[in-house]
């Protein structure tokens, strides 16, 4: 499982600026940080990926507020977190 960090509405540059680095580091890293204090497994993930998407949007969206709480960024910045159920696997 993978965190892919997308751009919501900032223009390239300042989307760029923010998620290079540590900063993006922090968020994929909160965004790990909060999925496993739910102790949910990659299989629960796909699991509620295939069973009830809308739910999982739910965990993205508050996965995306706890990560930008931690990396101490305003909750309007243009960014969101979503999961790669797929990882980083080579096909």
């Amino acid at each position: 499982m993978e965190i892919t960090i997308l751009n919501t509405g900032d223009d390239e540059t300042a989307f760029h600026e923010t998620v290079a680095g540590e900063v993006g580091t922090a968020l994929r890293k909160a965004g790990k940080d909060y999925i496993g204090q739910r102790d949910l497994s990659e299989n629960q993930l796909l699991a509620m990926q295939q069973s009830d998407p809308d739910a999982l949007s739910r965990l993205e969206a508050d996965m995306t507020t706890h990560a930008l709480e931690v990396a101490n960024l305003r909750q309007d910045t243009g960014v969101v977190l979503r999961l790669n159920l797929q990882g980083d696997k080579k096909t």
